[in-house]
């Protein structure tokens, strides 16, 4: 009985009966440790692949949003190339770099930051600036170009700008682009009929302006006028995937993004939708619009070298 008794006494031992469930703790302890880490790391990766699959095609949304609206909304011959979308938490960015064609000539003509959130809304900002001289003049910063200026028929200036004296003065060899504001509106087909053939038609001023009584205070800027875009030769169409060529087609695709827009444009048909053209080639090229009666206001943008 006595080796039993001791056989007992070991076996409720406190110290060992301590040390014992001190180890089972510490071993529970490690459990909880080990699974709530890989619940954490589960949750955090769930949330991270869920953040970037949202912000990803919310980014992808704009993104195609975006190309339809240049489609119809794009600055006279400039060009967007593959925007990129960064990630963040709960926010996304899409980067662009734009750049102008004139002819066979290629400007940088700066980038477009465009930041998002979860919910699809977003904040632009642009890496250049416009500063206008004076009243005909404005100047596209960093890159020093002219911007050219346009005039809508129906509105009342103090000033129309007249670059055709200031071109005249140019070397022959010089690519340039200009914008010609009309006196009233017309149709694309008769647009594209009465300018002279030396011309390069690249781009056609829509009308959506409602009427005014009055004077304007100063002209609009290329940014963010709409536009049907007929690329420049070779390198314009080789960039560009509109594939608007009409008055119909154009409105289709303000449908897409403006419905309301379009519907309005659809009422101001009857006297024809396009209020101004801009061409590109050399002076003597465009010098043949001078005084033709359709011309209200020209002005110069971009030049590069011909060569």
């Amino acid at each position: 009985m006595k080796k039993t008794n001791d056989e007992l006494d070991s076996i409720f031992d406190e110290k060992s009966l301590h040390r014992t469930l001190k180890k089972a703790k510490y071993i529970a302890l490690l459990r909880t440790v080990f699974i709530s880490a890989l619940v954490v790391c589960f949750v955090i990766t769930v949330l991270i692949k869920g953040n970037d699959y949202f912000i990803n095609t919310q980014g992808n949304k704009l993104t195609e949003r975006f190309i339809k609206e240049n489609h119809v909304r794009m600055s006279p011959n400039t060009f967007t190339n593959t925007d990129t979308i960064s990630t963040g938490i709960l926010k996304g960015t899409i980067k662009s770099e734009v750049f102008k064609v004139i002819e066979d000539k290629v400007i940088p003509w700066g980038t477009e930051e465009i930041t998002y959130d979860f919910h699809g809304n977003f904040n632009a900002s642009f890496s250049t600036h416009s500063t206008i001289v004076n009243d005909t003049t404005m100047y596209h910063i960093p890159n020093g170009q002219r911007e050219m200026l346009f005039y809508v028929p129906k509105y009342k200036y103090k000033v129309y700008a007249n670059d055709f004296g200031m071109i005249k003065d140019y070397p022959d060899d010089k690519y340039m682009e200009m914008a010609i504001s009309f006196d009233k509106n017309y149709t694309l087909k008769e647009v594209q009929k009465m300018l002279p053939k030396s011309t390069h038609q690249t781009w056609y001023w829509v009308d959506n302006y409602a009427k005014f009584t009055g004077h304007r205070s100063e002209p609009e800027s290329g940014r963010w006028l709409l536009g049907i875009s007929k690329p420049s030769p070779q390198l314009g169409v080789k960039l560009t995937t509109n594939k608007v060529k009409t008055e119909a087609e154009f409105l289709n695709e303000i449908q897409k993004t403006d419905p309301e827009e379009s519907k309005n444009l659809k009422n101001r048909q009857k006297n024809g939708l396009i209020i101004g053209v801009v061409v590109t080639g050399t002076k003597e090229e465009i010098l043949p619009l001078r005084n033709k009666p359709y011309v209200k206001a020209a002005s110069l943008g971009a030049v590069v070298d011909k060569y």
